[in-house]
């Protein structure tokens, strides 16, 4: 993983529900332009600062760990953690790190609606990983 990373089970994520309405307009594509984003982001503040480590050492940068986990029927036992509204079934369930959630709003990245704020303890245990990944920020 990456050094100094240490989820904890109080990380606050934001639950965000796709249906197939969702999925057929790609909607879920938009969550993943995350990850280049940030990578662009990070690439520019290392031109600004040179290697983005020894600048966090240096307190001219910080860090922050961006996750999205996902639950969908494929991953357990068809059962969703939520029910979408208007008698439709969500697809997928994806929760974003607060910094993820932030960043998505930062950078004009669309999503669903949240229909729920939890903690990753809460998060169902059969999830998987879209996103992990390290964002810097000037201090």
């Amino acid at each position: 993983m990456y050094p100094g990373y240490r989820p904890k089970p109080d990380d606050v994520f934001h639950a965000v529900g796709f249906t197939n309405r969702d999925i057929l307009a790609g909607t879920h594509f938009r969550i993943l332009e995350l990850s280049a984003r940030v990578m662009e982001e990070n690439k520019k503040l290392w031109h600004q600062l040179g290697p983005l480590v020894p600048a966090m050492q240096s307190d001219k940068a910080k860090r922050e760990f961006v996750e999205i986990l996902f639950v969908d029927p494929f991953l357990g036992d068809d059962q969703m953690p939520y029910s979408a509204p208007n008698n439709e079934t969500f697809t997928s369930i994806e929760y974003l790190s607060d910094p993820a959630f932030r960043l998505c709003h930062e950078y004009g990245i669309q999503h669903p609606p949240v229909i729920a704020k939890v903690k990753r303890a809460d998060i169902p245990g059969n999830h998987g990983v879209v996103l992990r990944t390290i964002h810097y920020s000037r201090v």
